[in-house]
């Protein structure tokens, strides 16, 4: 099984990389950029299954839904992580929809993102509260407010 860290922010892919290596010392680790994902041919794709992902969405140009929906068809991997700039922006939910295990706004200590990646790796998941604020309902209609009145 593989693991593959997507991101341009180079603290974060050491950081992160480093951690990855020490907690999958058996199974591959394959770092790119998150456009990587866009452009790549089918040949350079690692090899199915992909155990685990992280996807960078932040710092990049690309569109991140765009990137979610192309992680998933071309590599839908097990379980995934995503790291994105604005909470509300719909991308947590949206990634959440289509089966992420996690979305963490950025900026991110590396401790966040290490227990982030510990924790989907593991098998839980990871969400900010705002990927999933409930609408409030809308307010009843005031039909028969003041009480009915009977005609005689």
């Amino acid at each position: 099984m593989t693991t593959l860290l997507l991101a341009h922010n180079m603290m974060l892919r050491r950081g992160l990389l480093r951690h990855l290596r020490e907690i999958s010392s058996l199974t591959p680790v394959l770092t790119q950029t998150p456009e990587w994902l866009l452009a790549a041919p089918a040949a350079e794709m690692p090899p199915a299954p992909v155990d685990f992902a992280l996807l960078d969405c932040s710092g990049t140009d690309a569109d991140p839904q765009v990137l979610v929906d192309t992680l998933c068809a071309r590599l839908a991997p097990r379980r995934w992580l995503i790291l994105c700039e604005a909470p509300g922006s719909g991308v947590a939910s949206y990634a959440a929809r289509l089966g992420a295990s996690g979305c963490l706004t950025v900026p991110a200590t590396p401790e966040q993102a290490r227990a982030a990646v510990e924790l989907v790796r593991a098998g839980g998941q990871c969400f900010p509260r705002s990927a999933f604020s409930m609408t409030p309902a809308p307010d009843p209609s005031p039909i028969g407010s003041g009480g009915s009145t009977a005609r005689g």
